[in-house]
């Protein structure tokens, strides 16, 4: 029985490969994950939810007119407010 290399040791070697070759090993190891765990079927509509939240970003980013609400205007209308840096938290 053969001893298994420790994980950092593997890592090493992945990141020591060539970029086609890394690339090769992603792809034999998520075909390896999907065969061994199953696909992610809850992402099969992902374009369509990708398309809505382009448009509601857009919607949301310009006036009816069709100008560009700059960053302030956007944040503004959206209840976002400003937040104190982290020191203020807890002083």
């Amino acid at each position: 029985m053969t001893k298994q290399p420790a994980y950092e040791e593997m890592l090493a070697l992945a990141t020591a490969l060539p970029h086609e070759q890394l690339a090769q090993l992603v792809v034999v190891l998520s075909e390896l994950s999907q065969k061994r765990y199953g696909t992610w079927t809850a992402l099969q509509g992902i374009d369509e939810v990708r398309d809505y939240l382009e448009w509601t970003r857009f919607r949301d980013s310009h006036y009816a007119d069709g100008r560009r609400k700059d960053p302030q205007e956007f944040l503004t209308e959206v209840g976002e407010k400003e937040r104190p840096p982290c020191h203020r938290l807890f002083t």
